[in-house]
């Protein structure tokens, strides 16, 4: 929905021309009933169109109830050719047997007379139902191909010769077979006038005409005038398609009664013939021209009614608002006005609106003096006008001694361009939030919130600007420090979820149960306490190798130290390198306890480390692991989350080398990696 300021943008409100309020309501009524009336329009095309597709529709069904009616009266004789046909009179040379058969199914209605034929097409001596005075050769009639249709063994049709209601006849024609092979056709002239009966019984409409028309473009049947039309050429648009490529499709023309019509048409399969089915198009046309009617009438009316009562209400409208003027006028200049009741809400709380805001006018000019913001407005070339004592005492300068001065003082040159910017769009009319920075008298950048607006004159146009400023200073200090706390809490926190994570998922791959599972992971995360609260204790900052081996192997060496010997120069580790080494030591020290040297009284872990520069601009640790006097080690068959942690994981979280060798005397374990110089 266009809000009110999209709508006083259209061209009709942004006339210069003064325009009352009687026009801006009837022009408002008429904007309403614009979309009401279009909904009307649409709805009755709609309804027009739906109507035309509804005709369409039942002209479709009468072609396929015309269609299958007389494909069944085809139907009925074929299928008595078909079993004369299979009896075996005619294979067995037994001619009169099959003439005294034909004859009985001669007697049937429609059917002129049945015969045998051969290859040729020429009748079998004998054979043919009617008298040789009387019949014709089925060679004269042209048929070369039905004969060859029924000798490739398929039923076939005939298109219609001669002409007039009862002289309009087709041949339809059947294999005869013996031994598989077609020996004999057997055919039979039928008189088509029947078939003219069915358009009665199709439920078509009174107006619509319907026709079938062979391959020939004959008429084989005809709703209107089939004495006269049946057998004769039908129009060329029937013709065209009755031989077109698609057996279903529509077409336009003119009937023998000079009706212009919509026509559709359907072949079938089983004849080869078209039907068509024509409707008048003014019958199509009928429903668009009545929407178009009851929408003129219809809109028109309901339009000249909306406008009648709004001009009326209007005119009741008109009155008081111009009484309102009056008493505003009178406000703005001082002079008393009397008070009148204007019968409408809302003018006479727009009266008590102008009285309340000479009331507050006072209170407003207050609080500007009062407010510790710095309230300041300027002119259209940029130069102050007011200024408060909030302006004062931010920015260091006497309302003396700036007043009359461009407000650009204000500005670092840095902001220059973001000044102008700002300064165009609201003199455009906008309104704008943001931060930016300003100068002291003394020179001193002060980061401040700006909220600026324009100050509007009684003719709505633009006459200055206000702004509102507020020293941020304390809450951008406020802000970075936060800022710096949540990227360090943040990195922190993906470091520790990615190794978790890690550490869960390499466990769950390796345990066979849910307790195997738990076991696990509480002793690796315990491994993982253990070097967090070292680093902890340390305030993150790097802690010592040598105490980091201490709280990795606490729980292992508190009854036998002698079993554990550490040897290395000071090095300190960064936090990073020392969660991952932590974990490492902690694998080493649970695998020794379970299966390695810690796991019998003879055995002894070897942990020596060195540090050498070599001329590189950072130092490199070399960190070795021994197991002695242990069971025999074997290396693993399968790898488990361990093995993972000792060759991969710490190489990657420190950025160094990994090797681990599993020698019969015990595990071997060295690692290789770059320190940071402090």
């Amino acid at each position: 929905m266009p809000t009110i300021e999209r709508i006083e943008q259209l061209p009709i409100f942004q006339s210069s021309t003064p325009r009352t309020i009687r026009f801006r309501i009837v022009s408002l009524v008429s904007l309403v009933m614009l979309p009401l009336v279009m909904l009307s329009v649409w709805v009755l095309y709609n309804y027009a169109v739906a109507k035309r597709q509804l005709i369409e529709q039942q002209r479709f069904e009468i072609i396929n109830r015309v269609s299958a009616a007389i494909d069944r009266e085809i139907a009925g004789p074929l299928g008595m050719l078909t079993g004369l046909a299979g009896a075996d009179d005619l294979a067995n040379g037994k001619i009169e047997d099959f003439r005294a058969q034909a004859l009985r199914l001669a007697a049937q209605p429609d059917v002129v007379r049945i015969w045998a034929f051969d290859r040729t097409g020429r009748p079998i001596p004998g054979s043919d139902t009617m008298s040789e005075a009387a019949r014709n050769d089925l060679n004269d009639l042209n048929e070369t191909a039905l004969v060859q249709q029924v000798f490739a063994g398929h039923r076939a049709v005939s298109p219609v010769h001669g002409n007039g209601l009862g002289g309009t006849r087709t041949i339809i024609a059947v294999p005869s077979m013996r031994s598989k092979i077609v020996a004999f056709g057997v055919a039979a002239e039928l008189s088509v006038a029947s078939l003219n009966g069915i358009f009665a019984s199709v439920g078509m409409e009174p107006s619509w005409s319907a026709a079938v028309v062979d391959r020939n473009n004959r008429f084989v049947a005809r709703s209107l005038d089939a004495a006269n039309r049946l057998g004769r050429v039908a129009r060329p648009e029937l013709g065209q398609a009755a031989n077109a490529p698609t057996p279903s499709g529509y077409f336009d023309n003119v009937t023998f009664e000079g009706v212009a019509s919509a026509n559709a048409y359907h072949r079938s399969d089983l004849t080869g013939w078209t039907t068509v089915v024509a409707v008048p198009r003014s019958e199509l046309a009928n429903p668009l021209r009545r929407a178009i009617a009851l929408v003129l009438v219809g809109g028109a009316s309901m339009l000249g009614l909306a406008l009648l009562l709004s001009s009326i209400l209007a005119r009741r409208i008109s009155e008081p608002i111009r009484n309102l003027s009056r008493f505003a006028a009178a406000v703005a200049t001082g002079r008393p006005s009397p008070p009148s009741a204007h019968h409408l809400i809302e003018l006479d709380e727009v009266r008590a609106a102008l009285v309340t805001a000479m009331a507050q006018s006072a209170h407003l000019s207050a609080l500007v003096v009062a407010s510790g913001d710095a309230i300041i407005s300027v002119d259209l070339d940029g130069r102050v006008r007011s200024w408060n004592k909030g302006a004062e005492d931010l920015f260091g300068y006497p309302e003396a001694e700036i007043l009359g001065k461009p407000k650009s003082v204000l500005v670092p040159e840095s902001r220059a361009a973001e000044f102008e910017e700002q300064r165009l769009q609201v003199l455009a009319g906008e309104t704008i939030r943001t931060e930016s920075e300003r100068r002291r008298r003394d020179g001193r950048l002060v980061p401040v919130s700006l909220n600026i607006g324009p100050i509007y004159g009684p003719d709505g146009r633009i006459v200055a600007i206000s702004s509102i400023i507020h020293d941020i200073t304390d809450r951008k200090a406020s802000e970075e420090h936060t800022h710096f706390l949540m990227r360090e809490i943040a990195h922190r926190s993906k470091n520790q979820l990615a190794i978790i994570q890690s550490i869960a998922g390499q466990t769950a791959r390796r345990s066979r149960t849910v307790d195997d599972f738990v076991a696990s992971f509480r002793q690796r995360l315990q491994g993982l306490a253990a070097s967090h609260d070292l680093l902890v204790r340390q305030d993150w900052r790097p802690v010592l190798l040598a105490d980091l081996i201490k709280q990795q192997l606490a729980m292992f060496d508190d009854r036998r130290s002698d079993n554990i010997t550490a040897n290395g120069p000071e090095v300190r580790l960064p936090a990073a390198a020392a969660e991952g080494i932590g974990l490492a030591l902690h694998e080493l020290a649970t695998n020794s306890a379970k299966y390695g040297a810690l796991s019998v009284p003879a055995g002894h872990v070897w942990i020596d480390w060195s540090l050498t520069s070599n001329g590189a601009s950072q130092p490199e640790l070399r960190l070795e692991w021994r197991d002695t006097g242990g069971p025999a080690v074997e290396p693993p068959s399968v790898k488990g989350f361990g093995s993972q942690v000792l060759e991969n994981l710490v190489a990657r979280q420190v950025g160094g080398q990994s090797n681990v060798q599993y020698k019969v005397e015990g595990l071997h374990w060295t690692f290789n990696c770059k320190l940071p110089t402090t």
